[in-house]
């Protein structure tokens, strides 16, 4: 979706305080085209979602090798004890 703009407006106002037809018309696409490229608040919205799912799955992710290492680390501990407990 692209913001409203209102081109035969917008040249006419440039034309009143005295610029050239032909400069007030580039001028005036030049604008138009500038406003297709602006983000509309649907696509702020739609960033967000995106980027709180993707937070969520990078939380889970990380909670789960933690929670691996965790294991790992408990179990090497264990290995190293038990290895010095068995001389």
């Amino acid at each position: 979706m692209t913001a409203q703009f209102d081109t035969l407006k917008f040249k006419k106002q440039l034309t009143a305080v005295g610029m050239p037809q032909n400069q007030a018309e580039g001028v005036t696409e030049a604008v138009r085209d500038s406003f297709q490229n602006l983000a509309t608040k649907t696509d702020l919205y739609i960033l967000e979602a995106k980027l709180l799912n993707s937070q969520s799955t990078m939380k889970n992710d990380l909670i789960k090798w933690m929670v691996g290492l965790s294991f790992i680390q408990v179990g090497l501990c264990l290995s190293v004890v038990l290895s010095f407990h068995a001389n």
